[in-house]
């Protein structure tokens, strides 16, 4: 009998030894049913301690991480609830772009310690990248032995780095119409960092639909600036739907695309690398604004939870977090008003907005069928938008008379290389009977490169003659009639030297065909266009077609004048499909990257 109460008891410890659960173990005897509790009280009080001793190595490391803004007042929490840090943990913020404006968002944000973060990016990491785009590397993009990396990938690489503790997501494509509901739908906050016009209006439609706050941050040159759309207010009063009072959306500030010459780009015009480290910085910390004032909507599994909470939370109307107005947009100039070099304006929301003016019309609209190329082509110079390599085609290369507008950059090489052999063959041919002339007749192509003065310093083909289309003051039609109206002279024959042009040399050229190259394709079209109506408009009567254009190039001293001499009827006067950016994909991979 005895025995068989031991071999029960030690069945009933092996039973309990196994168990993983909390559930109180039962066994029946002869008299009556008895818990069998000791050695599972064993079993839990173990398991306790190791549970315990996790959570507190986790809150140390997280004090020891974030203790210095767990200080400030509107991080306080009480025993309830770890408040403002609790809120970042439990986040997921979306940013589209890992550029000049991504690299120091996303950085900011892993040390903030947001729970989440997708960065999305299609594009790959090149070496005009790394000035501004502080999370890239020298390898992402000049590594030999393997592929350029993509953006997106780089910069969680290094935020992870930064703070292992977070979850990270790379998307490696662009954000469209198609894909914006599906990537935005579980965002708590998203931060707009690209630097086109469609990628701005899709972001913005989609999530004024998805009723989630928009940071859209902006940099050029040496300006920034930074506004907050679809941003939630007050409940408003009345509704009794528990719809929010909400901000402006991008249709709001631009019902109709601005013009393509007001969108510049940091490719066109340039920016110094520290002015989209601002922005992105100011973009971080309205993300964490709007995550702990819990002006968002929480997403996720316990996205409804998370927003009660927040709504009751202390935090939410603490007199001591710095709430903004809806529909403000901070403007940042360094240059202009060094003293002050931030201002901001009052953008309103329009009640007759084809997206946000009402909940229904939110609902309604439809992304997926919305025609954007239709509404960013209504803009003036929408053709400015289109800056992908060859595609910026925005006429035939065949004009209605017959004669050739365009040419491709192998067009234009194969022109110089018999532009050099001409050369070449003319300065070993005996010149006897012109001994006595400062003249040396050829028979070639010129090549006038429109970018500006500085642009062209950086980097310009050999030969190429600089003549810049747009000054200083992007007044295009003034720099165009300098050129053409100084220089351009009607003659009936070429002009002879005479006065102090004998003290320099001049070099008399007969040109077959004018050529005209910028950037990207788009600028050399419209220089193009201007100097042959300038020609038309000089004296369309004169029987005589032929024309002049003098230019002198060289220093003070060594200073030489290049004369020009071409048929206007006859004279070929192109520009270059794609420009520089063409060229160096086509030809010579060896020339600066100008994007």
């Amino acid at each position: 009998m005895e025995k068989k109460k031991r071999k029960r008891r030690e069945e009933e410890r092996a039973l309990v030894n196994n168990t993983t659960d909390d559930t109180i173990i039962t066994t029946t005897t002869t008299n009556n049913t008895r818990c069998c509790c000791l050695e599972w009280r064993s079993s839990r009080l173990e398991k306790e301690e190791s549970s315990s001793q996790r959570e507190c190595e986790k809150n140390r490391e997280t004090v020891e991480r974030y203790s210095r803004q767990m200080r400030l007042p509107f991080f306080q929490h009480d025993e309830r609830s770890k408040g403002g840090q609790s809120r970042l943990f439990k986040a997921h913020v979306f940013i589209a772009g890992a550029g000049g404006l991504g690299c120091p968002s996303v950085l900011y944000l892993a040390g903030a310690g947001v729970g989440k973060i997708t960065v999305c990016d299609a594009d790959a990491v090149e070496k005009s990248n790394l000035h501004r785009q502080i999370c890239h590397r020298n390898e992402d993009c000049c590594s030999e032995n393997k592929t350029k990396t993509n953006k997106a990938v780089s910069a969680i690489r290094a935020a992870k780095s930064l703070n292992p503790t977070c979850s990270y997501r790379a998307v490696e494509e662009s954000v469209n119409e198609q894909n914006a509901m599906e990537l935005l739908r579980d965002a708590d906050v998203v931060l707009d960092c690209t630097d086109n016009q469609r990628a701005r209006y899709v972001l913005s439609d989609a999530c004024a639909k998805l009723r989630t706050p928009l940071v859209s941050g902006a940099s050029v040159g040496v300006e920034g600036q930074l506004v907050v759309y679809n941003e939630s207010g007050e409940e408003e009063a009345g509704d009794g739907s528990g719809d929010m009072e909400r901000g402006p959306c991008l249709r709001c500030a631009y019902p109709s695309p601005p013009p393509a010459d007001e969108c510049g780009s940091c490719a066109e015009q340039g920016v110094l690398n520290v002015a989209p480290g601002i922005v992105g910085t100011f973009q971080a910390l309205e993300c964490i604004r709007i995550l702990l004032s819990g002006r968002c909507r929480y997403r996720g599994k316990e996205g409804e939870k998370k927003e009660k909470a927040a709504s009751k939370s202390s935090l939410a109307s603490s007199s001591t977090f710095p709430h903004r107005p809806l529909g403000l947009m901070t403007l940042f100039d360094f240059v202009q008003n060094p003293s002050r070099p931030t201002t901001c304006v009052k953008i309103k929301r329009r009640k007759d907005c084809l997206v946000c003016a009402t909940s229904e019309t939110r609902d309604a609209f439809a992304i997926e069928s919305y025609d954007y190329d239709a509404f960013l082509n209504s803009g003036i110079a929408a053709q400015r938008c289109k800056n992908n390599g060859t595609d910026n085609e925005i006429e035939e290369s065949i004009g209605e008379d017959g004669t050739q507008r365009r040419i491709t950059c192998e067009e234009l090489a194969q022109l110089l290389v018999e532009n050099s052999d001409k050369k070449k063959n003319n300065s070993n041919t005996s010149v006897a009977s012109h001994e006595e002339k400062h003249h040396e007749k050829t028979k070639s192509v010129v090549l006038f490169d429109v970018r500006n003065e500085i642009e062209f310093s950086i980097a310009a083909l050999k030969d190429a003659i600089n003549y810049p289309f747009v000054d200083e003051e992007n007044e295009k039609k003034n720099a165009m009639e300098t050129m053409t109206t100084t220089n351009v002279v009607v003659a009936t024959a070429v002009d002879e030297d005479g006065g102090e042009e004998d003290e320099k040399a001049v070099t008399e050229v007969e040109v077959d065909v004018i050529a005209f190259i910028c950037r990207r394709g788009n600028d050399s079209q419209l220089a193009r266009e201007r100097f042959k109506q300038k020609l038309l408009d000089r004296d369309e009567s004169a029987e005589n077609k032929r024309r002049t254009l003098t230019i002198e190039d060289g220093s003070d001293t060594t200073q030489t004048k290049k004369k020009f001499c071409f048929d206007a009827e006859k004279c070929q006067i192109v520009d270059v499909i794609g420009g520089l950016r063409q060229w160096k994909r086509a030809i010579d991979s060896t020339f600066p990257n100008l994007d």
